[in-house]
């Protein structure tokens, strides 16, 4: 009877060890993942909260936690932003932070992070916080009553407290030039897109590093303005002789190889010119009116609504930002103005051309040339010839592609050849 006693605890024990050494190895193995193997809490987003100002919305990114605190401490008094416990692999904390609000005063603070994951992995984090809720003070001096589409404004500006100062409409920003003899006073030019509409409103602005902005709308109004539209007819030679050798190939369907040109490099190449078009000096290198090429017949105006057809058929648009301009084959081009070349090399569409930097944003493009003259960083004096006319580029045949960019964005020529216009809406002090 004994002995059946003593198997029966035998067999019990076996199946209790059996049952219990695989669970003890399982926790073990459990507990020397959460101590060893969870990987460490990851914050994002932290840097966005060490500059506030009056209000600012952020998101902060925490990856491997299962807590997470974040404070801000300004002398005695501590304002708790997130306080969480959970298991998380990664979630989102949308902050939207109000200094004044919360108690807080303009000056330094400390911002405090301790994030956990498991029993050993954490992270502590002490950050320097700059509060700043005073905008900086913003007066418009001077801007143009009204402007057209293809046209330029000119704006004066005075700003106190700013780090950035520039002029917007819609989504496009035109940088405001601080001027060297009154550094509190700003200079921008600002471009009326071709495409503008009537109702848009230019907005001055000024901003400083924590963020605050001061926004003025100018009193510039837009006034409406037509431009000419033609149908412009594409020949087979057409496509052979211009279109392909771009493309590097002359056995594709010639209306989607014209296509590809007219409107896919039409766009690359405009985003280049605006890009271009950004980097300019902070001053002035421009005086007077603004030259056109020698004996030159305009051959095609700014803002021109071209229809392509091909075999009677529409089968692609385009807008002409420049002025064609047609003199003997190979004529000089003189620089149109003085400046600094800032691209001189081939331009896809425009072919071999010439931009050259007058200050302020201002930039005049020549196009089409067959050979240029001059190189990137060189200085260039008014009337000095860069280059001569050519077809090279989506062109039918020799002539020059003028034109100006005002911050990237392509302008009428036609304003800067106008010397009373210059002085009226150019001059600066």
């Amino acid at each position: 009877m004994n002995g059946y006693r003593n198997k029966g605890r035998s067999g019990l024990r076996k199946t209790i060890l059996i049952v219990v050494i695989p669970f003890l190895l399982l926790l073990l193995a459990y507990g020397g993942y959460k101590l060893f193997l969870i990987p460490f809490p990851e914050i994002e987003g932290l840097q966005a909260l060490t500059v506030l100002p009056r209000t600012k919305t952020v998101t902060i990114t925490a990856k491997n936690i299962q807590k997470l605190q974040i404070a801000i401490k300004q002398g005695s008094r501590t304002k708790t932003l997130v306080d969480f416990e959970g298991d998380e692999i990664e979630r989102d904390f949308p902050l939207k932070v109000s200094p004044r609000a919360m108690g807080l005063s303009d000056g330094r603070a400390r911002l405090f992070v301790y994030a956990k994951n498991g029993l050993l992995k954490k992270k502590e984090l002490s950050l320097d916080v700059l509060i700043d809720t005073k905008p900086p003070v913003l007066v418009v001096l001077r801007s143009p009553f009204q402007i057209k589409p293809g046209g330029v404004g000119l704006a004066l500006l005075k700003a106190k407290g700013a780090d950035r100062v520039y002029v917007k409409e819609g989504k496009n920003t035109f940088r405001a030039y601080s001027l060297e003899k009154t550094p509190d006073q700003y200079v921008v030019l600002f471009p009326a897109r071709y495409d503008i509409e009537k109702k848009a409103v230019f907005y001055a602005v000024a901003e400083d590093r924590a963020g605050n902005q001061t926004v003025k709308a100018l009193r510039t109004l837009v006034k409406p303005r037509r431009f000419r539209s033609s149908r412009i007819s594409i020949s087979d030679a057409f496509v052979q002789r211009v279109v392909y050798p771009l493309l590097g190939e002359d056995d594709l369907d010639p209306v989607k190889a014209f296509k590809e040109v007219n409107e896919n490099w039409r766009k690359r190449d405009t985003e280049r010119l605006h890009e271009i078009g950004m980097n300019s000096v902070n001053r002035p290198l421009w005086k007077g009116r603004f030259l056109q090429l020698r004996n030159s017949k305009v051959m095609a105006l700014y803002g021109d609504r071209r229809t392509y057809v091909y075999d009677g058929k529409p089968i692609s648009k385009s807008i002409h930002l420049g002025y064609d301009l047609a003199s003997v084959s190979s004529a000089p081009v003189p620089a149109a103005n003085s400046g600094v070349v800032v691209f001189a090399d081939d331009l896809g569409i425009y072919g071999n051309a010439v931009v050259i930097d007058h200050g302020l944003g201002l930039m005049s493009l020549y196009g089409h040339l067959s050979e240029i003259k001059v190189k990137p960083g060189q200085e260039v004096k008014k009337g000095q010839i860069i280059a001569y006319t050519g077809s090279t580029g989506f062109a039918g045949g020799d002539h020059l592609h003028f034109g100006i960019l005002v911050q990237g964005i392509e302008v009428s020529p036609l304003y800067f050849w106008d010397s009373r216009w210059i002085k009226n809406n150019l001059q600066i002090e």
